[in-house]
């Protein structure tokens, strides 16, 4: 039997994932959808041609029942409602706004709940690439610092918590600037609609609050630019990835959603490389 999937957020990223489903690069099946917006739950109808398409419901406690799978695109503040509800449920739950679990409690929750009803909360690794060698570092003991700086374009950060709370005016920068430096945990509640990826590599490696994060404007950069260092006993991981930002939203790399896709697709593959 194929593996049965609900979608929590039919935007972006959701409906990339969709489309995956619908052109059968995941061989799974989409039995649900839900999105506060009706419009885009049509949207994502319409790529299935009216074939197999899912069925939109109006409450997200609808995408529970007879499901195995339900995954979280929805933004970080739909975390809390669909991850614990899910796994109360009997689902599993991939998570693609691993921002949200910045917070501890809701963190320690959802991993209660997973064990105790032998369910599984999965993190892509959305637009970075390296997580699966901080792992393998974290697992020997041997990781000792870890750190992110992620560079975007000021339109990919403007109207961030942070930006808006400082009164950070990112357009008027002429060149490459550092707008924040903190933790993993730090950042990702700082700027939740730009930095999941670095909740991701804090879980893979030491721990969100050990994780360093440095955020760049520069109005020179068209990529999504993501550089990870990690040091330790078993030497050193340096990577950088050159994402292109999504069409429709300069704030997620398209690169999140293939990551989302590839995780599902893998699920039911006979050969599974890396994460």
């Amino acid at each position: 039997m194929p593996l049965r999937v609900s979608l929590f957020g039919c935007g972006t990223i959701g409906l990339e994932i969709a489309r995956a489903f619908a052109d059968e690069t995941i061989d799974a099946e989409l039995t649900r959808i839900y999105d506060r917006n009706a419009e885009k739950r049509q949207t994502v109808i319409d790529e299935f041609g009216g074939t197999d398409a899912p069925e939109p419901v109006e409450e997200p406690t609808e995408l529970f029942a007879g499901v195995d799978l339900v995954v979280e695109a929805a933004g970080q503040s739909a975390v809390a409602d669909v991850t614990v509800p899910s796994l109360e449920a009997g689902c599993d739950v991939l998570v693609l706004s691993a921002g949200a679990l910045a917070d501890a409690a809701l963190r320690q929750r959802a991993v209660r709940t997973a064990e105790r009803e032998g369910q599984v909360v999965h993190v892509p690794s959305g637009a970075i690439a390296g997580l699966d060698a901080v792992k393998a570092a974290a697992l020997t003991g041997d990781l000792e610092t870890v750190s992110l700086t992620t560079t975007k374009n000021p339109a990919g950060l403007e109207g961030a918590p942070y930006l808006v709370e400082n009164d950070i005016d990112v357009q008027a920068f002429e060149t490459a600037t550092t707008v924040f430096e903190g933790s993993a945990t730090e950042a990702a509640l700082a700027f939740p609609s730009n930095i999941n990826v670095a909740m991701a590599l804090s879980l893979a490696g030491i721990g969100p609050d050990e994780t360093t994060v440095r955020i760049v404007a520069d109005p020179d950069e068209s990529n999504n630019v993501h550089h990870i260092e990690a040091t330790g006993g078993m030497g050193s991981i340096e990577t950088t990835v050159r994402n292109v930002p999504s069409p429709t939203n300069p704030k997620t790399s398209y690169l999140a959603a293939v990551s989302a896709i590839e995780k599902l697709r893998t699920m039911g593959a006979t050969v599974r490389v890396g994460t």
